[in-house]
């Protein structure tokens, strides 16, 4: 695993890969898949619906209204730091006209993607059938696969989710709680420097929420969509951290999957 003052260090790591994937589900099931590898990959939504009718759109028009959605092609991670997305600003990030290209770097003088600081993906759910509908939210891990030795991608992994504009960051539990303002131990991670490190060029940032589970980052329930109403999501993620000259080497074999999963069915009043 790593050390832990590594983690708050921040010490850049060469470039790593991220899978995101998806499992088998029963009902009514949005799937985000995602493969962030060493050269390309794709990152997929696709919907499946019973006793409701819900579609998916990267546009709030839904002029392209679909059940599956697809990005090709995806590069591999460099590390970011959460306080540089102040250059972006929520309003480019959480926005159906930036595409998930935003964070990308480029090859000099080309427009050939050589890695992403981070990923981001817009998308809207909307209930396009007759009946008001219901749905549960589930952002999960479905893999999680150690390094060659022994280090882990969750260490470091930030996910960012926007629900209809409003943001929240997600982190693992660190290993080393802080005293909270309640005066009880909070195990909440710092979102990028922790308070004690923080300084005028690196400021401290806040802190995260906690993943509910290993398996689990966040869920929301019963979430409601009347007839032609729909809900805007934007997923970002990234690794949490800072390039360097002394930067640790990658983690060798690690890898990460991710997976979003819509349970949808009829409300019942």
């Amino acid at each position: 695993m790593y050390d832990y003052q590594y983690v708050n260090k921040r010490k850049a790591r060469r470039l790593v890969a991220i899978i995101a994937g998806v499992s088998s589900v029963v009902v009514a099931t949005l799937s985000i898949v995602a493969f962030l590898g060493r050269f390309t990959g794709t990152f997929t939504v696709s919907l499946e619906t019973s006793d409701v009718n819900l579609a998916l759109s990267e546009n709030s028009s839904f002029a392209m209204k679909s059940s599956f959605l697809r990005v090709d092609k995806i590069a591999k991670y460099h590390e970011f730091t959460y306080s540089d997305f102040n250059k972006y600003g929520d309003e480019m990030i959480d926005n159906e006209q930036s595409d998930y290209l935003l964070g990308a770097n480029y090859y000099k003088g080309t427009d050939d993607v050589e890695s992403l600081n981070f990923f981001k993906y817009t998308f809207f759910v909307k209930n396009v059938g007759t009946k008001p509908a219901e749905y549960d939210f589930s952002l999960n891990i479905l893999e999680n696969t150690l390094s060659s030795d022994g280090r882990s991608l969750d260490e470091t992994l930030r996910v960012m989710v926007y629900d209809n504009g409003n943001k929240d960051v997600y982190a693992r539990r660190a290993e080393i709680p802080h005293m909270g303002d309640n005066g009880e131990l909070d195990y909440s991670s710092p979102i990028s420097v922790s308070e004690e490190e923080a300084s005028a060029s690196n400021p401290f940032m806040g802190y995260a929420k906690i993943f509910k589970s290993s398996a689990v980052i966040t869920t929301s329930e019963k979430i409601f969509l009347d007839v032609d109403d729909y809900r805007r999501y934007t997923i970002v993620t990234w690794l949490e951290g800072e390039r360097s000259s002394d930067a640790e080497s990658a983690p060798e074999g690690a890898s990460i999957k991710l997976g979003v999963e819509i349970n949808a069915y009829e409300h019942k009043n």
